[in-house]
Formats: structure tokens, sequence, C-alpha cells
């Protein structure tokens, strides 16, 4: 599943749990996060980064680069308190469904930093339906 697709998925299923975007879709080479959006009654803001696969022959190799391409993206947006509650911003990865078990496997290699980001997870299927994981889930 492409980026465009998995990022289309994302924005829509945020917008029905009540979520406003404040990002249009990024044009090619523009900088910055993906997805940017606010949630007016829980007052937080929601920073998205993400990832989906390519049609090459070289998917796997893609996919397992796009994990630590995500990190350093989502980390590098972060603010110095990252993803404390108090601060009322949540970060976020975005991925195609399939790359779950690689993405856990790599996760599991790493629990203390994942720990530490607390990022928020949203899986995207190829019948367009959004799982939304918190970083906990990714760790058994």
């Amino acid at each position: 599943m492409q980026e465009k697709t998995v990022e289309r998925h994302i924005r829509k299923y945020l917008i029905d749990k009540g979520w406003k975007i404040r990002k249009a879709p990024k044009r090619v080479g523009e900088h910055g996060v993906d997805i940017h959006a606010w949630h007016p009654k829980w007052r937080r803001l929601l920073y998205i980064e993400v990832k989906g696969g390519t049609s090459g022959r070289y998917k796997v190799q893609a996919m397992h680069c796009a994990f630590y391409m995500v990190l350093g993206q989502i980390i590098s947006r972060m603010s110095i308190q990252g993803n404390d509650p108090k601060r009322g911003r949540i970060y976020a990865i975005g991925i195609p469904y399939s790359w779950l078990r690689i993405f856990k496997n790599k996760i599991k290699k790493m629990k203390y930093g994942w720990k530490l980001l607390k990022l928020r997870i949203f899986l995207v299927k190829t019948t367009g339906e959004v799982i939304e994981k918190p970083y906990g889930l990714m760790l058994k």
C-alpha cells in the first residue's frame, strides 16, 4: 500500500473521530509532518509521520528502511517533553497493516527506547480500515 493511500485513510479516520486536520497533504518535496491535527474536545495536537510501500522489487528492504526513517523523522519533530500527556501533544506513526509483524519485531529489540518515545501506531488495512494502537501493545 502506497504512502498516499495510507495517509488518505488515516485522515478520513481522524475526521470521523472528531479531529480537525490542520495541514493539507504535502506536495512533492515539501517538508514537515505528514498529518497535523487538533481535537477541540480533548484539546490535543496530533503529529503523524506516515510511511507506505513501494511497488518495486525491493519491497522488503524498503519496509525495513522505513522503520528507521519514520523514527528519525518523528523524533526530529518532537518538542523537549515529547509525548508527555501534560503537554497536549501526541506523536504517532502510520503504516500499512501488513508491516505490523516486522515493525513489532524491531520495536521489541528497542523496548526501553520505545517506552521513552510512547508513539501511537495507526495501522491501515487494504480494506481502508484503520486500527489505532497505543505504544504498549507493540511490546507484547
